[in-house]
Protein backbone atom coordinates (compact mmCIF):
# COMPACT_ATOMS: atom_id res chain seq x y z
CA UNK A 1 0.00 0.00 0.00
CA UNK A 2 2.80 2.25 0.64
CA UNK A 3 4.56 1.46 -2.31
CA UNK A 4 1.69 2.84 -4.12
CA UNK A 5 1.08 5.99 -2.47
CA UNK A 6 4.62 6.52 -3.56
CA UNK A 7 4.23 5.17 -7.18
CA UNK A 8 1.10 7.45 -7.47
CA UNK A 9 3.05 10.76 -5.37
CA UNK A 10 5.99 10.68 -8.33
CA UNK A 11 3.25 10.22 -11.09
CA UNK A 12 2.07 12.90 -9.63
CA UNK A 13 5.32 15.29 -9.08
CA UNK A 14 6.41 14.31 -12.81
CA UNK A 15 2.54 15.62 -14.26
CA UNK A 16 3.40 18.70 -11.96
CA UNK A 17 6.70 19.24 -13.60
CA UNK A 18 4.96 18.61 -16.93
CA UNK A 19 2.35 21.37 -16.42
CA UNK A 20 5.49 23.87 -15.03
CA UNK A 21 7.89 24.07 -17.42
CA UNK A 22 4.53 23.44 -20.07
CA UNK A 23 3.25 26.49 -19.15
CA UNK A 24 6.33 28.67 -19.19
CA UNK A 25 7.13 27.86 -22.64
CA UNK A 26 3.52 29.03 -23.71
CA UNK A 27 4.50 32.12 -21.99
CA UNK A 28 7.86 32.34 -23.46
CA UNK A 29 5.83 31.57 -26.65
CA UNK A 30 2.80 34.15 -26.55
CA UNK A 31 5.28 36.83 -25.93
CA UNK A 32 7.32 35.55 -29.56
CA UNK A 33 3.69 35.74 -31.33
CA UNK A 34 3.04 39.29 -30.08
CA UNK A 35 7.03 40.13 -30.98
CA UNK A 36 6.27 38.88 -34.41
CA UNK A 37 2.99 41.20 -34.89
CA UNK A 38 2.33 43.55 -37.66
CA UNK A 39 3.33 46.39 -34.19
CA UNK A 40 6.79 44.82 -34.01
CA UNK A 41 9.49 47.36 -34.43
CA UNK A 42 13.35 47.27 -35.32
CA UNK A 43 16.15 49.88 -34.84
CA UNK A 44 15.82 50.71 -38.34
CA UNK A 45 12.22 51.19 -38.80
CA UNK A 46 10.92 54.68 -39.31
CA UNK A 47 9.32 55.18 -36.23
CA UNK A 48 12.30 54.08 -34.40
CA UNK A 49 14.09 56.78 -35.96
CA UNK A 50 11.05 59.17 -35.56
CA UNK A 51 11.68 58.49 -31.60
CA UNK A 52 14.95 58.61 -31.44
CA UNK A 53 14.48 62.43 -33.04
CA UNK A 54 12.17 63.30 -30.41
CA UNK A 55 13.66 61.71 -27.20
CA UNK A 56 17.57 62.97 -28.34
CA UNK A 57 18.88 65.95 -26.38
CA UNK A 58 18.75 68.91 -28.96
CA UNK A 59 20.97 70.02 -31.27
CA UNK A 60 19.52 71.55 -33.49
CA UNK A 61 17.87 74.81 -31.84
CA UNK A 62 21.37 76.84 -31.42
CA UNK A 63 22.31 76.33 -34.96
CA UNK A 64 22.69 80.38 -35.29
CA UNK A 65 25.68 80.29 -32.67
CA UNK A 66 27.60 76.67 -34.04
CA UNK A 67 25.96 75.98 -37.45
CA UNK A 68 25.60 72.62 -36.94
CA UNK A 69 23.46 70.07 -35.55
CA UNK A 70 26.17 67.35 -34.28
CA UNK A 71 25.66 69.20 -30.57
CA UNK A 72 24.06 72.21 -28.96
CA UNK A 73 26.45 74.57 -26.90
CA UNK A 74 25.38 74.29 -23.41
CA UNK A 75 24.43 77.59 -22.17
CA UNK A 76 24.96 79.84 -20.67
CA UNK A 77 28.17 80.87 -23.21
CA UNK A 78 29.31 84.06 -24.41
CA UNK A 79 30.75 84.97 -27.78
CA UNK A 80 31.50 87.80 -29.71
CA UNK A 81 29.42 87.84 -32.83
CA UNK A 82 31.38 90.35 -35.13
CA UNK A 83 32.14 93.39 -32.87
CA UNK A 84 29.40 92.82 -30.21
CA UNK A 85 29.81 91.06 -27.11
CA UNK A 86 26.76 88.73 -26.59
CA UNK A 87 26.14 86.17 -23.82
CA UNK A 88 23.87 83.50 -24.30
CA UNK A 89 21.77 82.55 -21.25
CA UNK A 90 18.80 80.93 -22.53
CA UNK A 91 16.42 79.90 -25.56
CA UNK A 92 15.35 83.61 -26.44
CA UNK A 93 18.69 84.73 -26.28
CA UNK A 94 19.50 83.21 -29.81
CA UNK A 95 17.50 85.86 -31.06
CA UNK A 96 19.73 88.53 -30.17
CA UNK A 97 22.42 86.51 -31.91
CA UNK A 98 20.14 86.16 -35.16
CA UNK A 99 19.20 90.01 -35.12
CA UNK A 100 22.91 90.95 -35.23
CA UNK A 101 23.74 88.28 -37.95
CA UNK A 102 20.76 89.87 -39.97
CA UNK A 103 21.92 93.08 -39.94
CA UNK A 104 24.07 93.72 -42.41
CA UNK A 105 24.73 91.02 -45.63
CA UNK A 106 27.91 92.65 -46.35
CA UNK A 107 30.02 91.90 -42.93
CA UNK A 108 31.16 88.09 -42.34
CA UNK A 109 29.04 87.32 -39.62
CA UNK A 110 32.21 85.63 -38.16
CA UNK A 111 31.05 84.09 -33.81
CA UNK A 112 33.52 83.74 -31.80
CA UNK A 113 33.09 81.90 -28.19
CA UNK A 114 34.69 82.34 -25.10
CA UNK A 115 36.32 79.79 -24.46
CA UNK A 116 35.82 77.02 -22.21
CA UNK A 117 33.06 75.52 -23.55
CA UNK A 118 30.79 72.97 -23.18
CA UNK A 119 29.56 70.78 -25.92
CA UNK A 120 25.93 68.59 -25.61
CA UNK A 121 25.60 65.68 -28.18
CA UNK A 122 22.44 63.96 -29.30
CA UNK A 123 22.96 60.92 -26.55
CA UNK A 124 23.19 63.66 -23.90
CA UNK A 125 26.56 63.23 -23.12
CA UNK A 126 28.89 66.60 -22.96
CA UNK A 127 32.43 67.45 -24.01
CA UNK A 128 34.30 70.63 -22.49
CA UNK A 129 36.12 72.71 -25.11
CA UNK A 130 39.35 74.31 -24.19
CA UNK A 131 40.46 76.53 -26.77
CA UNK A 132 39.70 77.23 -30.33
CA UNK A 133 41.47 74.44 -32.03
CA UNK A 134 40.01 71.81 -29.79
CA UNK A 135 36.52 73.24 -30.77
CA UNK A 136 37.13 73.22 -34.76
CA UNK A 137 38.74 69.54 -34.47
CA UNK A 138 35.26 68.00 -32.81
CA UNK A 139 33.46 69.77 -35.60
CA UNK A 140 35.29 68.53 -38.55
CA UNK A 141 34.85 65.07 -36.82
CA UNK A 142 31.37 65.46 -37.52
CA UNK A 143 30.99 65.05 -41.38
CA UNK A 144 28.59 66.46 -43.45
CA UNK A 145 25.60 67.88 -41.27
CA UNK A 146 22.29 67.20 -44.08
CA UNK A 147 20.51 64.95 -42.52
CA UNK A 148 17.76 64.94 -40.27
CA UNK A 149 17.67 66.27 -36.90
CA UNK A 150 15.73 66.59 -33.09
CA UNK A 151 12.12 66.94 -33.56
CA UNK A 152 12.12 69.04 -30.13
CA UNK A 153 8.74 70.62 -29.95
CA UNK A 154 6.72 67.47 -28.64
CA UNK A 155 7.52 65.38 -26.04
CA UNK A 156 6.87 61.95 -24.95
CA UNK A 157 4.77 61.48 -21.66
CA UNK A 158 6.44 58.79 -19.47
CA UNK A 159 6.70 56.12 -18.51
CA UNK A 160 6.50 54.02 -21.64
CA UNK A 161 6.34 50.25 -21.72
CA UNK A 162 7.96 48.40 -24.30
CA UNK A 163 8.29 44.70 -25.00
CA UNK A 164 11.67 43.07 -26.68
CA UNK A 165 12.65 39.66 -28.20
CA UNK A 166 15.59 38.75 -28.88
CA UNK A 167 16.02 36.36 -31.77
CA UNK A 168 19.44 34.85 -30.27
CA UNK A 169 18.49 34.39 -27.62
CA UNK A 170 15.06 33.86 -27.41
CA UNK A 171 14.39 35.60 -24.43
CA UNK A 172 11.38 37.76 -24.07
CA UNK A 173 11.28 41.53 -21.74
CA UNK A 174 10.05 44.54 -20.52
CA UNK A 175 11.93 47.40 -20.21
CA UNK A 176 10.17 50.42 -18.65
CA UNK A 177 11.15 53.91 -20.01
CA UNK A 178 11.07 57.25 -17.80
CA UNK A 179 12.87 59.86 -19.81
CA UNK A 180 14.19 60.48 -23.12
CA UNK A 181 17.75 59.83 -22.49
CA UNK A 182 16.46 56.16 -20.94
CA UNK A 183 14.07 56.11 -25.04
CA UNK A 184 16.96 57.56 -26.67
CA UNK A 185 19.60 55.03 -24.77
CA UNK A 186 17.09 52.26 -25.65
CA UNK A 187 16.69 52.79 -29.19
CA UNK A 188 20.52 53.23 -30.48
CA UNK A 189 21.18 50.43 -28.82
CA UNK A 190 19.44 47.78 -30.29
CA UNK A 191 20.75 45.15 -32.50
CA UNK A 192 19.73 43.34 -35.53
CA UNK A 193 18.28 40.60 -33.30
CA UNK A 194 15.90 42.60 -31.43
CA UNK A 195 12.65 43.60 -32.24
CA UNK A 196 10.02 45.26 -29.62
CA UNK A 197 6.34 46.06 -29.52
CA UNK A 198 5.41 49.63 -27.68
CA UNK A 199 2.29 49.02 -25.41
CA UNK A 200 -0.78 51.33 -26.54
CA UNK A 201 -1.69 54.04 -25.81
CA UNK A 202 0.84 56.11 -25.49
CA UNK A 203 0.63 60.55 -25.24
CA UNK A 204 2.62 63.27 -26.51
CA UNK A 205 2.65 66.61 -25.48
CA UNK A 206 3.19 69.35 -27.97
CA UNK A 207 5.03 72.89 -27.66
CA UNK A 208 1.62 74.40 -27.24
CA UNK A 209 0.31 72.25 -23.95
CA UNK A 210 -2.35 70.03 -26.12
CA UNK A 211 -1.90 66.33 -25.25
CA UNK A 212 -2.46 63.54 -27.84
CA UNK A 213 -3.38 59.97 -27.29
CA UNK A 214 -1.64 57.11 -29.94
CA UNK A 215 -3.13 53.57 -29.81
CA UNK A 216 -0.67 52.37 -32.91
CA UNK A 217 2.58 52.64 -34.77
CA UNK A 218 1.13 53.96 -38.04
CA UNK A 219 -1.28 56.84 -35.88
CA UNK A 220 2.42 57.51 -33.60
CA UNK A 221 3.81 57.29 -36.51
CA UNK A 222 1.74 60.00 -38.37
CA UNK A 223 1.31 62.14 -35.60
CA UNK A 224 5.04 62.63 -35.24
CA UNK A 225 5.29 63.36 -39.13
CA UNK A 226 2.58 65.70 -39.09
CA UNK A 227 4.59 68.03 -36.45
CA UNK A 228 7.96 68.32 -37.73
CA UNK A 229 6.48 71.83 -39.83
CA UNK A 230 5.62 73.26 -36.27
CA UNK A 231 9.19 72.22 -35.22
CA UNK A 232 10.95 73.88 -38.04
CA UNK A 233 11.70 77.42 -36.31
CA UNK A 234 12.87 78.60 -39.87
CA UNK A 235 9.92 77.53 -41.18
CA UNK A 236 9.61 75.71 -44.73
CA UNK A 237 6.98 77.49 -46.68
CA UNK A 238 6.31 77.81 -50.40
CA UNK A 239 9.12 80.02 -51.40
CA UNK A 240 11.84 77.82 -49.89
CA UNK A 241 10.89 74.57 -51.27
CA UNK A 242 9.88 75.79 -54.80
CA UNK A 243 13.92 76.81 -54.46
CA UNK A 244 14.87 73.62 -53.75
CA UNK A 245 13.06 71.14 -55.79
CA UNK A 246 14.31 73.23 -59.28
CA UNK A 247 17.55 72.57 -57.90
CA UNK A 248 19.84 69.75 -59.58
CA UNK A 249 18.30 66.41 -60.25
CA UNK A 250 17.01 63.83 -57.79
CA UNK A 251 16.42 59.90 -57.97
CA UNK A 252 13.95 57.94 -55.70
CA UNK A 253 15.56 56.60 -52.85
CA UNK A 254 12.33 54.56 -51.68
CA UNK A 255 9.03 53.87 -52.24
CA UNK A 256 7.38 51.94 -49.57
CA UNK A 257 3.40 51.08 -50.83
CA UNK A 258 2.09 49.56 -47.23
CA UNK A 259 4.11 47.15 -46.10
CA UNK A 260 5.60 46.37 -49.68
CA UNK A 261 9.28 47.96 -50.55
CA UNK A 262 8.73 48.91 -54.11
CA UNK A 263 11.82 51.22 -54.48
CA UNK A 264 13.03 49.02 -57.57
CA UNK A 265 10.23 50.07 -59.90
CA UNK A 266 12.43 53.63 -60.06
CA UNK A 267 15.63 51.96 -60.39
CA UNK A 268 18.14 54.09 -63.14
CA UNK A 269 14.93 57.24 -63.04
CA UNK A 270 16.31 60.58 -62.81
CA UNK A 271 14.00 63.42 -62.30
CA UNK A 272 14.35 67.39 -63.40
CA UNK A 273 11.75 70.11 -61.75
CA UNK A 274 11.57 73.21 -63.61
CA UNK A 275 10.25 76.95 -61.83
CA UNK A 276 7.17 76.89 -64.67
CA UNK A 277 5.67 73.62 -63.31
CA UNK A 278 6.82 70.80 -65.70
CA UNK A 279 9.38 67.50 -65.27
CA UNK A 280 11.04 65.08 -66.87
CA UNK A 281 11.61 61.84 -65.30
CA UNK A 282 14.38 60.20 -67.22
CA UNK A 283 16.01 56.70 -67.86
CA UNK A 284 18.04 54.83 -70.10
CA UNK A 285 15.51 54.10 -72.73
CA UNK A 286 12.38 56.04 -71.51
CA UNK A 287 11.82 59.86 -71.08
CA UNK A 288 8.41 60.48 -69.42
CA UNK A 289 7.61 64.44 -69.83
CA UNK A 290 5.16 65.86 -66.85
CA UNK A 291 3.63 68.37 -64.07
CA UNK A 292 4.27 69.51 -60.74
CA UNK A 293 2.87 71.55 -58.71
CA UNK A 294 3.16 72.45 -54.55
CA UNK A 295 0.05 74.22 -52.32
CA UNK A 296 -1.30 74.24 -49.25
CA UNK A 297 -4.79 72.37 -47.88
CA UNK A 298 -6.07 71.91 -44.57
CA UNK A 299 -2.51 73.61 -43.56
CA UNK A 300 -0.57 70.83 -45.04
CA UNK A 301 2.19 71.19 -47.18
CA UNK A 302 1.42 69.36 -50.99
CA UNK A 303 3.49 67.94 -54.14
CA UNK A 304 1.10 66.67 -56.69
CA UNK A 305 2.78 65.15 -59.77
CA UNK A 306 1.59 63.55 -63.00
CA UNK A 307 3.39 61.91 -66.08
CA UNK A 308 2.43 61.20 -70.01
CA UNK A 309 1.45 57.19 -69.59
CA UNK A 310 0.79 54.68 -67.17
CA UNK A 311 4.69 54.13 -66.57
CA UNK A 312 4.77 55.96 -63.10
CA UNK A 313 1.16 56.46 -62.22
CA UNK A 314 1.76 55.45 -58.54
CA UNK A 315 4.01 58.31 -58.61
CA UNK A 316 0.42 60.72 -59.54
CA UNK A 317 -1.05 61.47 -56.28
CA UNK A 318 -1.06 64.42 -54.06
CA UNK A 319 1.47 63.99 -51.63
CA UNK A 320 2.21 65.62 -47.93
CA UNK A 321 5.44 66.67 -47.89
CA UNK A 322 6.56 65.48 -43.84
CA UNK A 323 9.85 67.19 -44.34
CA UNK A 324 12.73 68.48 -46.81
CA UNK A 325 16.30 69.83 -46.74
CA UNK A 326 18.75 70.57 -49.54
CA UNK A 327 19.35 66.63 -50.37
CA UNK A 328 15.85 65.08 -49.17
CA UNK A 329 12.19 65.32 -49.58
CA UNK A 330 10.22 62.76 -48.01
CA UNK A 331 6.35 62.44 -48.84
CA UNK A 332 3.36 60.35 -47.45
CA UNK A 333 0.27 59.93 -49.12
CA UNK A 334 -2.57 57.68 -47.62
CA UNK A 335 -4.68 55.80 -50.16
CA UNK A 336 -8.40 56.23 -50.82
CA UNK A 337 -8.90 52.51 -51.93
CA UNK A 338 -7.34 50.11 -49.68
CA UNK A 339 -6.08 52.98 -47.03
CA UNK A 340 -2.46 51.83 -47.42
CA UNK A 341 -0.01 54.59 -46.79
CA UNK A 342 2.44 55.35 -49.27
CA UNK A 343 6.09 56.88 -48.30
CA UNK A 344 8.05 58.40 -50.99
CA UNK A 345 11.85 60.16 -50.66
CA UNK A 346 13.40 62.21 -52.87
CA UNK A 347 17.16 62.10 -52.88
CA UNK A 348 19.76 64.66 -54.83
CA UNK A 349 21.84 62.78 -56.91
Amino acid sequence: MLSLSTQNMKNFTFLLIVMIFGGLHSCQKDEITESNSPQSLTKSSTLSSLMARVSQSPTSKDNILDGTSCFAVVLPVSLTVNSSNVTVVDNNSYQTVRDIVDEYSSDDDVIHFSFPIRLKFADFHEVEVANQEAYESILENCGDDEGFHDIACIDFNFPLVLKTYNSATQIPNTVSVSSNSQLYSFLNGLTTNVVYNISYPVSMTSSSGSIVVYNSNSELQTGIENSIDDCDDEGSGTELFSDLIVNGTWKISSFIDGDEDETYHYTGYVFSFSSTGTSLAAATSTSLNGNWAYYTEDNLSKLTLSYFGETLDELEEDWQIIEFNSTFIKLRHISGGNGNTHYLTFTKI
